[in-house]
């Protein structure tokens, strides 16, 4: 195939859609991000250590009255607009850089616990744009931002693909 010389309709594929049990005592609100806690049941995202975000909540879900697994809750995901936080804003130059979660509708350039929104896509009036999907290539952690064992492991193995492309490891 040679390159391009005028503009094309590049295929695209919706974001992946998969439920989740939810947590125990808890409701997730459609709309909201939401994330898997240190058991692997679905939680509101929030800067609490130990979140992992998954995407967007698809559905209403309350399982306020009931225990772990009861309720389940469809997620996307995706790119999804988001709220700017006010006191930890994203600015325009963190475009391509990962953004941290304030609450279950926000996301800010830093937080406490560094639970990870995604990558910013946009920062625009409106919001931000983010990138929640899990699939994407390894995302190399900013120094700054590495908090842990799994982020070290993260950062080892986007860099070793790297490195061994280059031919300075094998």
């Amino acid at each position: 195939m040679s390159a391009a010389t005028t503009g094309i309709n590049t295929p695209t594929r919706p974001g992946i859609i998969t439920r989740y049990p939810v947590a125990a005592s808890t409701t997730i609100y459609g709309g909201t991000l939401a994330a898997l806690n240190s058991s692997g049941f679905l939680v509101p995202s929030a800067d609490t250590a130990g979140l992992r975000v998954i995407g967007r909540a698809e559905e209403t879900v309350n399982n306020s009255g009931g225990s772990d697994g009861d309720t389940s809750c469809d997620v996307q995901e995706g790119v999804f607009l988001l709220n700017n936080s006010a006191s930890a804003a994203v600015d325009a130059d963190d475009r391509g850089k990962i953004c941290f979660i304030e609450d279950d509708n926000t996301v800010a350039e830093t937080s406490t616990h560094k639970v990870k929104a995604g990558r910013v896509i946009d920062v625009v009036e409106g919001g931000v744009w983010v990138d929640t999907r899990a699939g994407q290539p390894a995302l190399i952690p900013a120094a700054d931002t590495l908090t842990g064992a799994a982020d070290l492991t993260a950062l080892k193995a986007a860099l070793i693909p790297i490195l061994q492309g280059a031919g300075i490891v094998k």
